[in-house]
Order: C-alpha cells, then structure tokens, then sequence
C-alpha cells in the first residue's frame, strides 16, 4: 500500500532534521552521513538510503555509507560510467534500477519496484550519489518531492565540507611529516648509509606500497637505484623496476613530476605511481619513484595533494643528499691537500737532500727510500734498473722495501720543518741497505730490452710512464720481471738525462694491494722529473770532474812528454856519439876472440867484451828508432805471413824453451795496408816477451778475427802465453818508456810496439788471463 503523501509541515520538519544533522558539531561527518541515510530512510518509509562518495580527483566512486549496517565507510571502486552509482554520477541525472536493468527514468507500470539512484551536486560536478531502494507503492517511483533535492543539497554541502577538512587535516599531517623527516635527516651519517637511510623514512613517512630512489650519473653522484617495498609486492617487483625506470627516464627528459593515475590492470600491482626529480639549482641528480598508497581503507590512487607531499619530500631529500656530498667532498679535499701538502714537502726535502750531493749512489738511494720510507709512504717497494741501450739490457741497481727501511728516514714533527731541514742517510744504513735480501736480488737481475720479454721496457722504449693493473690481460706469462718479483699492479717511470731514459723505476704495493691512483701517478712523474734533472746535474759534475782529473793526467803526461823529449833528444846524441866508438870496441873484441885460444883467460875477457858491445849497440839502436820520427811505408800487407816470418826470426828462443805455437788463425783472407816491417817487428817484440815468460816451457797462443774499429774494418791479433802474467800494480806503466822488470832490459820493447799499433791507427791492449798468463790484443785498421 502506498504511503499517505507528505504535507508542506512535514517536509520542513523533514528539511529541518537533516539539516540540524548536518550540521551536529558533536559528531564525526562520517557520523552525520550515516544519521542522514537512517533519517532518508525513515522518513520515505525506504528499504535502505546508501550515500556515495566520488574520489577527490572525481574519477570513480570510492566511498559508500548505508542506513543499514556498519556505522563507517566501507570502500568500493565504480569507476565513473560503470554501475548504477558510477553511471548516475557520470551523466549528473536519476538513474532507475530494477532486477538488474538500468534505466534513465523509471517505467511507467504502476507502482514498480527497484532502486533511483540521485546524483549529489557540488559545483559544477557530482560529489555522490544517493541510492533509495524502494519499496513496492513507494510514491518516490512517480515522483521525488522537492525536498528530497534540497536534502540532496543538504548532503552535497556536508560531502564538500567533509572534504575540506579532510584536505586541511591532509596539509597539516603533511606539513607534520615534511617536519619529522627533515628533523630525520639532520643525522650525520656516511653518505652509503644515508641514502638507505633517506629510502626508509621515505619509504615509511610517504605510505607507499613500493619506494625507489635513483641517482643519476653527475659529478656529486655515481649511478645508484635502491628500493624499498612491501614483501606482498615481492613477485611483481621486476615489473615495478620497469615501470619506475620509463618514469625515470621520462622524467629526466622533461624534469617535472610524472603523476600516473590506473595505470595498471593487474589487481596484483599498486593503482598508481609517481616520479619526482631531485633538483638542486635546476640540475636534476636523482628521482624519486612512489607505487600506490595504503590507508586504513585499502589502496587509493595519489592525488594532487600527494604529489605537493611528495615534491617537499624531494626537495628536502635532495637537500640532505646533496648537503651530505658536499660535506663529504669537502672532508675529501681536506685529505687531498693534506696528502698533497705532505708530498710538496716530499719533494722539496728530497730536493734539499739531492742539491746537497752529488754522489750518484747515495743520489739513487734518497730517491728509492723516499718513495717507501715515512708516514707519507706512496709503496712498498722501489726498484731502480740503470739502462744500457748499446748491450739492450736493464741492470738492477737498487731495491728498497718499506720493511727493511722503516727507520730510514726521519719524519716530519711539522709542516714547517720542510723549509729548513733535509733528509739524511748515514754510511751505516746505506751499507746495511745495501747488503738486505731484497735488494741483492735486484742487483742480480738483468731484463732485456725487449718489449716481448717484459712490460717495464715500454716506459724505457716509449720514454713515458705506464701503470699496470693486476687485471690487466695483456700481462703475458712469460714476462721476466713479473714473475720474477711476482708483480701484480705497479708503475714503471723511466729516468730520463738528455732525452734518453738513463734509468728505470718500477714500484708496487705487494702487501697492501693498494691501488695506484692517478694523484700517485702524477706525483711519481713530478718525483721522476726532479730525481732526472739531480741525476743528469750529477751526472754532469761527475763528468767535469772526470774532465778536469784527465786534463790534469794530460797536463802531467805532456810535462812527461816534454821532459822526455828532451832526454830523448839528449840520449839520441849521447847514442849517436857513443855508436862510432862501441862498434870499434865490439870489431876488435871480436878479432882477439879469433886470435885468442878458446877458453883462455884473454878469450873469456875479449868475449864478455864482444857480447856487452852488442848489448849495448842493440840498446843504442833501440833508442834512436824510438826517439826518430817513424816514417811508414804502406803495403798491402798478408797478417799470416807476418806472423810466420815473425815466428821464423823467434823459433830459436821458443825451441830453447821449450814453448809450443798454437795458431788459430782466421778462414776469412786478412790483408790489409800497412808498413810490413813494422808490423813485423810488432809481432817479434810481442813473441819475445811471451817468451821470456816462459822461460820454464809453455804455450804460445796466437789467433786472428775481423773486428770493427771505430765503425770501421779492421783485423784483430791475439798474443796468449801461460807464464806468469803482469802484476796489476804495474799494467798501466807497461808502455811507458824505459819502463822494464828485466834485468838488462832497455823499457822500449813495448813503449816502440805501441808507437807502431797508434801509428798505424791502432789499439794495443794489454791484461792478465783468468788463471795464468798475459794476453796482449792489437786491433789494426784495414785502411789506415
């Protein structure tokens, strides 16, 4: 039966109730919602009046409260469109439901049975919907009374104020929370544990069901993506990842917050997300990616407001991440002008110390022990190789490691002692240092030239610094030095003087394994460059002084020369002026020996006479071919026939005693263009003395072999014997003149066979055998 219908009392009563309700300060706008349904309901005489809310971003239903049941919201997803609720608050009009059939007005039979649906208007757009299930004769089927709508007005103006104070509680929470997390982030902490820090009272303060925080690749920060999500999400994270880093690059391109709202379909991910730079003076460094929400009633999107959250958050973040570098960077410039004040005053203390000598060794073993000694160590070990680029090999010279070298050096008590003191290294520790294991293996290392052969020759070949890693692939097996000294990552800076690397360092840390950084590298260059020019500068003194000692030998030897000539020239005369008279004495001593009975006293005396006479003339004749001007008559002259007519002259001696020839002479024809006789007598004068050397039986070596001279052809004559030898005190005197060890020697045998060798452009060489004997080398010019 149809209810009796309302009088114009009623329907103020009516309006006036559900006013009163909503505007009941002692209760909740949820509670005001829930007592306007009960009061639609029982005032229409309804089965049930259910109110709807719409979203704030007004794209679906969200929120629904009925007459009947609980006395809370319950949460509902009807996009707009969709359903009687979402399709009434689509189009702002009835919309009438009955048996599952939906319409747009309600059917003419009489008096039928379903549901209206009455869109709730504020502003311009739906803010709900009213529901009223009506029951069979319900008199709102034909027609719904005015005061129904000023009720729906009624309702509008509590949802649009329910709104309001939800979005001015929102702002103060969120104001709340962008002070709790600023005060968070004060905490000083490293910058590692300060991004996973920042991630986690984002991830907790934002409410996010997954939270990603980038760092993109800037000059304060290195890539870095970290996340935090809830473990519901776990098998749908790769998903996520995808998604936050299209937003991410999105994002980057156009450096403004990405808001995406029902994006995804999948039930199993959040609905939305939301990407926000962090910038600091326009520059974007980072991003930070939020997945959906959970509230008290489930998921929602992000809104607006959200966003404005979640912007402050990222501002205050890029602060904190920022901040927290530049500190750190600071912290890190701080050590690094530490480090490298410590390595000026390096630099300038090993440069007082290497100005103060110049003795190349000690030069070598301040370099060495600076690189490994003190607090301000750069390795743990030094090798320095001397380089012969004629013989193509690498000599080790030094090897110096921390450990064996830990007192060394006095460090510095301060900065400012670096200006007035300098290193020191007493004799002891040098000796001691020189004597250590490590550096007598380095000292017994030879490394050829070879870049196949080891790696270090680069730095000498390519005259430039090269560091190796210990990953390196090109590090062959075989390398000579490598795995030598078992070599994983080091240096090698080669030592140049004059544009020619002189000398080689290599340096590693084979302890510590710490790595070779390029501020190391660029000290050791400035460290090589100082340590070349003390090398070359000492180098250069050495030399002046080498120079000044030989000019002053020179100086002497011509005061000799001189002093020489001018006895020679007086001996010549004496020899000249005695040589008439001594024939004479020698002519008639030999007549009494032919008169005289032999063995008769008056023989004895006349024979002793002969034999001095010829003694004395052989002197005579010897002294006035050194002290005249040779003059050479050049032929072309056979080497082994001057040797076997030299031999011819000689076999008399050799026979006598005892002495066997050994000749070796070369396949190759020897000739070349010389006097024949001097040469000739090269050869008796050197067979003669291997032969008074031998008085007691020996060997007699003689060999021949082209060589270069000079860079020119020549041919070479070994003179061997097995007597024995030249005392070594006495080498260097043998060519001088006058100079013997006979008895009854003149001292101008050798002294006229070095004048013939330098006459015809030659080298005479001269030294004791290992074992026993003499050997005696004339190098002679093919074409003088």
């Amino acid at each position: 039966m149809a209810s009796p219908p309302m009088a114009n009392q009623d329907f103020y009563t009516l309006l006036s109730t559900a006013v009163q309700i909503a505007n009941a300060a002692n209760l909740s706008p949820t509670a005001r919602l829930k007592a306007l349904a009960r009061h639609i309901k029982k005032s229409f005489n309804l089965q049930s009046a259910t109110i709807y809310l719409l979203d704030s971003e007004r794209r679906s239903v969200c929120r629904m409260i009925s007459s009947d049941g609980p006395a809370k919201m319950l949460s509902c997803r009807i996009p707009l469109g969709e359903q009687e609720a979402g399709l009434c608050a689509l189009r702002k009009e009835l919309v009438f439901s009955r048996n599952g059939t939906i319409s747009d007005r309600i059917p003419k039979a009489e008096q039928p049975q379903g549901t209206i649906f009455l869109p709730v208007i504020c502003g311009k757009g739906a803010a709900g919907v009213l529901g009223l299930e009506l029951p069979e004769d319900s008199p709102l089927a034909s027609s719904q009374p005015k005061v129904l709508h000023d009720i729906l007005q009624t309702i509008a103006g509590l949802i649009c104020c329910r709104e309001l104070t939800k979005r001015s509680e929102k702002r103060i929470q969120n104001l709340l929370t962008l002070n709790e997390l600023g005060k968070a982030l004060q905490q000083s902490m490293p910058f590692k544990e300060l991004l996973s820090f920042v991630l986690e009272i984002t991830h907790r303060y934002s409410g996010s069901d997954c939270t990603i925080l980038r760092t993109f690749n800037r000059d304060e920060f290195t890539p870095t993506r970290i996340k935090a999500y809830r473990k519901s999400l776990h098998a749908s994270l790769p998903a996520l990842l995808d998604l936050e880093a299209e937003s991410a690059a999105r994002m980057l391109a156009m450096e403004i917050p990405q808001l995406t709202v029902d994006f995804i379909t999948d039930e199993d991910l959040p609905p939305s997300f939301i990407s926000i730079p962090l910038q600091y003076e326009g520059q974007t460094f980072g991003c930070l990616t939020l997945f959906g929400k959970t509230d008290p009633s489930g998921q929602r999107n992000f809104d607006e407001e959200d966003r404005e959250l979640f912007a402050g958050m990222a501002n205050l973040i890029a602060t904190t991440l920022l901040q927290s570098e530049h500190s750190r960077r600071m912290d890190q410039l701080v050590l690094e002008n530490d480090k490298k004040l410590r390595e000026l005053s390096l630099l300038y203390r090993v440069s007082n110390a290497m100005h103060a000598t110049t003795r190349i060794n000690r030069l070598i073993q301040l370099n060495l022990t600076a690189l490994v000694s003190g607090e301000s160590h750069l390795f743990e070990r030094a090798m320095l190789f001397l380089v012969n680029h004629r013989s193509g090999v690498m000599q080790g010279m030094r090897g110096i490691t921390r450990e064996e070298n830990l007192s060394s050096l006095q460090p510095l008590i301060n900065q400012e002692e670096a200006l007035y003191t300098r290193w020191e290294i007493s004799d002891e520790e040098m000796d001691r240092q020189q004597h250590s294991e490590f550096n007598c293996l380095v000292k017994g290392t030879r490394l050829p030239l070879d870049r196949a052969r080891n790696m270090v020759s680069r730095a000498v070949l390519d005259k430039k610094l090269i560091v190796v890693d210990g990953t390196a692939k090109e590090k062959p097996e075989s390398d000579d030095v490598i795995n030598k000294f078992n070599l994983a990552s080091f240096a090698s800076v080669p030592i140049i003087a004059k544009g020619e690397a002189v000398a080689l360092l290599i340096l590693d840390n084979p302890i510590s394994g710490k790595t070779i950084t390029s501020d190391d590298l660029h000290f050791l260059q400035l460290f090589a460059n100082q340590a070349s020019m003390a090398i070359e500068n000492s180098m250069l003194y050495n030399r002046i002084e080498d120079a000044n000692r030989e000019f002053s030998e020179i100086r002497q030897r011509l005061l000799q020369g001189e002093r020489l000539a001018a006895l020679g020239e007086t001996a010549a005369s004496i020899a000249h002026e005695l040589k008439t008279p001594l024939i004479s004495i020698g002519g008639l001593a030999r007549r009494l020996l032919r008169k005289e009975a032999t063995g008769s006293t008056e023989w004895k005396y006349a024979e002793t006479i002969a034999r001095e006479a010829d003694r004395l003339e052989k002197m005579l004749n010897e002294i006035l071919f050194f002290t005249r001007k040779a003059t050479i008559c050049y032929t072309q002259c056979s080497l082994p026939d001057i040797i076997d007519e030299s031999l011819a002259v000689v076999s008399g001696i050799l026979q006598e005693n005892r002495i066997q020839v050994k000749k070796r002479i070369s396949r190759t024809a020897i000739e070349f263009t010389g006097d024949f006789q001097q040469i000739k007598q090269v050869c008796i004068n050197l067979f003669l003395n291997a032969g008074e050397a031998m008085k007691q039986g020996g060997i007699l070596s003689i060999s021949t072999a082209p060589v270069v001279l000079d860079g020119r052809e020549a041919i070479s004559l070994k003179v061997r014997d097995t007597g024995g030898g030249i005392a070594p005190e006495i080498l260097p005197d043998i060519f001088n003149p006058f100079f013997t060890t006979k008895e009854g020697g003149t001292g101008l045998g050798l002294p006229i066979t070095h004048r013939i060798v330098t006459n015809h452009g030659g080298k005479l060489f001269a030294e004791n055998r290992t074992g026993s004997g003499a050997e005696f080398r004339v190098i002679l010019p093919i074409h003088p």
